[in-house]
């Protein structure tokens, strides 16, 4: 008899296979949000190519919010209903067809259609993607991380990417997107080994959905307080995403793309490794909203007194704010979610975290316009951390069984989930 056939080896073989799964999940989700990031830098040769100014990078950049925010109400649990996979594959489309846009763009409303159709792939990705690693994975921990490292990892990858290439190669406007494309592509290569994960038992219209919430006034008194905090921390994602390079190079000097990427960069990757190395006795709201709050300190005091290296401090300590926020927010959801419902519930954090982008960069470009830089960016600074301390009330009296046991250990094996895809 052959020993291909022994119950050892099949297990191991399906293991194998799931863990290749876990990885191309991950890979996919990293490369969509890469995209999301990949524009920064480019605003202000845009700006100079197309003639328009901050408030205007304002108008592109919640284009993309608004994409990502539609998406959620409106397909936010698609996935429940036709299949991690296809939708997967159709977040991957759309961001190809949105990198397209970017590459041949000769004018502010190609750049708008792009930005839309890049935040219709994020918005679908998010909530399916985070679903699909939590469905593969054994350990909220564990699934955790990997949702966080591939969301925030993908922001910072693309924005260093970006400058990198923008310093070092001609036409960096058009060379960014086509090195881009072709990491798209490996991807969608990635995307044939996928596992499909969810039963596909909920039902899905067009419409527009009212946000799911968990069942119980403590658990949706603990998923909205993570779902402020993770508001309050898209305030500080925002200022970077759109208007930081500008700060960065006509307030304290900068001129240099790769340490423009360094600046803003350090905002992701501190978030990044906040959610891998930190004690998971740290990835608590309370420690979360400090490290905001002295970050958003030093930040302001940099712009202030024209400081580069604090600013670079004070980005460090706030990307480890955004991403404890985040990871916490993802741990306490999953906690709350239903199998049937994941997806849907996991649309409603990522709804919370996105249009948290909204009203504070709304706010940073308007007053830019009427008071100044630094006014504009204490006023900025100044709601998120009043939001985030609203957030931190919120959850102060939750029932603790509403809130996941974050102290477990991360854990590697893989859940015995059937490979129901053929």
């Amino acid at each position: 008899m052959s020993m291909d056939g022994h119950p050892a080896n099949l297990t191991a073989r399906r293991h194998a296979h799931r863990v290749l799964a876990v990885g191309a999940t991950t890979f996919v989700y990293t490369v969509v949000m890469a995209g999301g990031t990949l524009t920064i830098p480019l605003y202000v040769l845009w700006a100079s190519q197309f003639g328009f100014g901050p408030l205007t990078t304002v108008v592109v950049f919640i284009a993309y919010v608004v994409g990502v925010v539609g998406t959620l109400l409106v397909a936010g649990s698609l996935s429940d209903a036709i299949g991690r996979r296809p939708v997967l594959a159709l977040s991957l489309a759309l961001t190809a067809l949105s990198t397209v846009g970017f590459a041949l763009a000769d004018g502010l409303t190609v750049l708008l259609i792009s930005r839309v159709l890049s935040g219709l792939a994020t918005g679908l990705i998010t909530a399916t993607a985070t679903s699909a690693i939590t469905e593969l994975v054994r350990g909220r921990r564990t699934a955790a991380v990997l949702s966080t490292a591939a969301d925030v990892g993908g922001l910072s990858l693309g924005v260093v990417a970006a400058d990198v290439l923008a310093q070092c190669v001609t036409a960096p406007t058009h060379t960014v997107f086509w090195c881009y494309l072709a990491t798209c592509a490996v991807a969608g290569v990635s995307w044939l080994v996928i596992t499909e994960t969810a039963d596909r038992t909920a039902r899905w219209q067009p419409r527009i959905r009212r946000p799911v919430f968990p069942d119980g006034a403590s658990r949706v008194r603990s998923f909205v307080a993570s779902g402020v905090l993770a508001a309050a921390s898209s305030g500080v994602n925002g200022f970077f995403s759109s208007l930081a390079p500008a700060f960065l190079r006509d307030d304290l000097g900068v001129s240099n793309f790769a340490v423009i990427g360094v600046g803003v960069g350090a905002l992701f990757i501190s978030a990044l490794l906040a959610q891998i190395v930190m004690p998971a006795a740290l990835l608590q709201r309370n420690f979360g909203t400090a490290l905001l709050a002295v970050g958003m300190i030093v930040i302001e005091a940099a712009l202030w007194t024209h400081s580069a290296p604090l600013f670079i401090v004070g980005t460090v300590f706030a990307g480890a704010a955004v991403g404890t926020l985040i990871r916490h927010g993802l741990s306490v959801t999953d906690a709350l979610c239903d199998p049937g419902n994941r997806a849907e519930l996991n649309a409603t954090y990522f709804l919370f975290l996105y249009s948290g982008l909204v009203v504070p960069v709304l706010v940073l470009g308007f007053a830019d316009q009427a008071v100044g830089t630094r006014v504009a960016s204490t006023m900025l600074a100044a709601l998120v951390v009043s939001t985030a301390l609203v957030g931190l009330a919120l959850g102060r009296h939750t029932d603790p069984t509403s809130t996941p046991d974050t102290s477990s250990s991360p854990s590697t094996h893989l859940t015995p989930v059937e490979e129901n895809h053929e």
